[in-house]
């Protein structure tokens, strides 16, 4: 029961109970796909599995009360206090309510983290809620700067979040953000 990675890990608890584990997959059957509405997903593993997202790769097809239904006799997910029983259940809710590019999305992020060192995740969960912190307009604004750097090579990020017009027009505290997501290659989420 890998559902837990629903949402960004800053937004998750630490302590709660140790997701089972399971044996490695061979590679053929750990890449699932999906196609919803015409967009289709396929997941591309970095490294041996378990991965965060499995149980939401292996149940996402169906419909989302049979989601809820196998979660509700997941044997990991019912040893699991009440209260954190709500919060995974409302994630998959949510999760469910998103269109299919933003849960492949979800899912490819949760990728990408399992793979950063404990440092980089820290730094990606402080990231993460620097960025949430902002007001909307500057999420906005930081989003679409963000967009614009990342496929940048580092010499000329570096240029231009250090030129008059990123100067003007960002904070330092944007322009350090900016620059911390861009270095861990992490996207803002809304």
């Amino acid at each position: 029961m890998l559902i837990a990675g629903i949402v960004p890990a800053s937004a998750q608890h630490r302590g709660s109970a140790p997701m089972p584990q399971r044996a490695p997959r061979p590679a053929t059957q750990q890449q699932n796909s999906f196609n919803q509405g015409g967009q289709g997903y396929s997941f591309h593993p970095k490294g041996p599995g378990p991965h965060r997202g499995d149980w939401l790769r292996k149940y996402m097809t169906l419909p989302p009360q049979q989601q809820e239904h196998q979660l509700q006799n997941d044997p990991a997910f019912r040893s699991l206090p009440s209260q954190r029983q709500n919060q995974l259940m409302q994630r998959l809710r949510t999760f469910n309510s998103q269109p299919p590019q933003k849960k492949a999305q979800i899912l490819d992020r949760m990728e990408t983290f399992e793979h950063m060192t404990p440092q980089q995740q820290q730094t990606a969960r402080n990231l993460f809620g620097q960025y949430h912190n902002l007001p909307e307009d500057q999420r906005t604004k930081v989003s679409q700067a963000y967009r614009r750097l990342r496929g940048m090579p580092p010499s000329a990020r570096n240029e231009l979040l250090n030129s008059d017009e990123f100067r003007n027009n960002f904070s330092p505290e944007q322009r350090d953000l900016l620059r911390g997501m861009t270095d861990l290659n992490v996207n803002p989420s809304r």
